[in-house]
């Protein structure tokens, strides 16, 4: 019983002096390097690019459906490609709060539910923050699959799916507009907080969400396509929350004791 009571107080005190937090506001920027972004694509039907953004949607569109962001602004000319890309940097993402508006057709947009201890980002984080804005871009096969859409996005901690490209981070960032996969690893990820103020920044690489146009083998050597930076408010969580967590420790260990009896 004494060493029960031991686990007890030793878990009790590990939760109260936790420093539990989240994040709120600010946002992602992306800069993609659109001439390593398309020789990794495996797509030449053409003389166009086997890949470029064509359009870039901001938070404001996050009532449209998936129909309207694949059919917004789309060129009269389709084979007018310098006129029709348009740069792929700067590109920002903006920080969902705890809630988003009910998701129209075809869209996915989500709260930030992530929560992680200041001392040890990696070692604690948990959950996703959400990011409000899309991509579209045009791909050299024929019309009408040749538009990809791409938003709805998280920025994920999640180390298995570091396994999949050698060299990537344990962080993610995952497209959910359309179907959920991996749209950029990140490589050579710099975490810091200044105050409270936690920022990120490092490359970027193709997901394996960009396999199925043929950028598998890009993606396993490792490609660079972009760098990317996220600054963000940290968030401290009320205390009750981790005395809520400590009496489920309590619990569970009351539980295990009455059944050992």
């Amino acid at each position: 019983m004494k060493f029960l009571y031991l686990i007890v107080l030793s878990l009790t005190l590990a939760a109260t002096s936790a420093h539990g937090a989240t994040v709120s506001g600010g946002s992602l920027i992306i800069n993609i390097d659109r001439d390593a972004f398309e020789n990794g694509i495996d797509l030449d039907r053409t003389a166009a690019p086997s890949i470029y953004v064509e359009e870039y949607y901001d938070a404001s569109l996050a009532s449209k459906t998936f129909e309207e962001l694949r059919d917004y602004n789309t060129p009269v000319d389709l084979t007018d490609y310098a006129a029709n890309e348009i740069p792929a940097t700067g590109l920002k993402f903006t920080v969902n709060g705890a809630h988003v508006a009910d998701n129209p057709s075809g869209r996915h947009n989500s709260a930030t539910a992530f929560t992680f201890d200041p001392n040890d980002i990696t070692g604690t984080a948990s959950g996703s923050i959400g990011l409000a804005g899309g991509l579209r871009y045009r791909v050299d096969v024929a019309p009408p699959t040749n538009r990809v859409l791409m938003g709805d996005m998280t920025l994920t901690y999640n180390p298995a799916e570091a396994l999949k490209t050698p060299e990537s981070s344990d962080w993610v960032i995952y497209n959910t507009l359309g179907f959920k996969a991996v749209a950029f690893e990140l490589f050579n990820v710099v975490s810091e907080i200044n105050g409270n103020v936690l920022s990120l920044s490092g490359e970027l690489g193709y997901g394996w969400g960009f396999d199925h146009l043929g950028a598998g083998p890009a993606r396993n050597a490792n490609a660079r396509i972009g760098t990317f930076s996220f600054q963000t408010s940290v968030v401290p969580l009320p205390a009750a929350v981790w005395m809520f967590m400590t009496g489920l420790i309590g619990m569970g260990v009351s539980g295990f004791r009455n059944r050992s009896a």
